[in-house]
């Protein structure tokens, strides 16, 4: 089912808060400020069968999301559904899960982090249709800053997905994605990162069984600081709609820089829906901070090495995000590959110059 095919209808379940949060979602782009092209299809964690699929916030590649300074709080879960059939309901839940010791979702009463059950999409004039779903949960729960955990979607089983029969027309819930590039898939656009890159998308089924998937969904946790994502910049691919424009989502973690024939640039970019005027300050190491983070007098803490990390600049708001150029493409060398570099930044009102850190970014070049 490709997501063209599917038309945004409305913002659902909208409050003051979403105004006071940001959703940490890893997708090529930013759905909240960009037109969406990089979208491949809209995907279920396990076909039609019931399962949760989960983006993996892995300490690995993630730090701080959500930290406001020695806490971080899950405020609320944002997601783009598709429904085949508008004129029924689709039930969905959100499960927040940490990881169990083979590093997937720990699929035990004891992993679960927040559970919300029963939740709807609303009802429509028919037809091929999706919402932009924002939930915010009436009690917030806690999340670990310096430890691997799991961001998911519900969905149970819907025999109807995706094409159904005369007698049970195509019907379901299911979700924005952007398949990775893989031999099965045969998407034109998605994510672009070098080939044979982990996935960082799981499912789950009652079984139960886990496992990972090819593509990243366009859903993820209403957090209270500014989220950091570095973008992948391969001036010859349209993986994202648009000819050598920044990948944001897997492309920015593992990009290709072998030169056979890729060489991919960077930038930094940083997204915040509180401070409308505010102004990025970027830094950069080649090591995290040992143990948890570093207070240094910003809402939020400090995860990178502060005996070698580097200022990279400053940046604009323009619309609620501001971008840093890092690298230009085929200016990071081969020799490099191997290297994992951690980003981080600090969203700074100029009025006040209070601030608030970001979470913290690896890319393995």
């Amino acid at each position: 089912m490709q997501s063209k095919h599917i038309a945004l209808l409305a913002l659902v379940l909208a409050t003051p808060l979403v105004a006071q949060t940001n959703p940490f979602i890893v997708f090529p782009q930013d759905p909240e400020r960009q037109t969406i092209t990089a979208a491949s299809y809209v995907r279920r964690p396990d076909w039609n069968r019931e399962a949760e699929g989960f983006q993996e916030v892995s300490t690995n590649y993630f730090r701080g999301v959500g930290d406001t300074g020695g806490q971080a709080m899950a405020r609320g879960f944002y997601h783009w559904a598709a429904d085949l059939e508008t004129l029924t309901a689709e039930t969905y839940g959100i499960i927040l899960r940490t990881e169990d010791p083979l590093g997937g979702p720990d699929t035990t009463p004891a992993g679960v982090i927040l559970q919300v059950s029963n939740l709807s999409t609303p009802v429509g004039a028919g037809g091929n249709q999706g919402w932009i779903m924002t939930d915010v949960f009436a009690t917030p729960a806690a999340l670990p800053t310096n430890a691997t955990w799991f961001q998911g979607i519900y969905v149970p089983q819907n025999l109807a997905w995706p094409s159904g029969s005369a007698a049970s027309p195509p019907d379901g819930h299911s979700i924005w994605s952007a398949d990775t590039l893989t031999q099965n898939s045969p998407a034109t656009v998605g994510e672009n990162a070098i080939l044979g890159a982990p996935a960082v998308t799981w499912a789950s089924t009652p079984t139960p069984q886990t496992f990972t998937t090819e593509w990243t969904y366009i859903m993820g946790t209403l957090v209270d600081n500014p989220t950091l994502h570095v973008g992948g910049i391969d001036p010859n691919s349209a993986r994202t709609g648009v000819l050598g424009a920044p990948s944001y989502g897997m492309a920015g973690m593992f990009p290709d820089i072998t030169g056979t024939p890729r060489s991919d640039g960077l930038e930094l970019r940083m997204q915040d829906n509180v401070v409308g005027n505010g102004i990025a300050v970027f830094a950069g190491s080649l090591g995290w901070w040992p143990g948890a983070g570093v207070p240094l007098g910003y809402g939020g803490d400090f995860y990178l090495d502060l005996a070698n990390f580097v200022l990279l600049g400053a940046a604009i708001n323009t619309g609620g995000a501001a971008v840093l150029p890092f690298a230009t493409p085929g200016t990071l060398s081969p020799a490099l590959i191997g290297i994992d570099v951690m980003f981080q930044g600090v969203w700074l009102d100029p009025v006040t110059l209070a601030g608030r850190m970001s979470n913290a970014q690896v890319t393995s070049l």
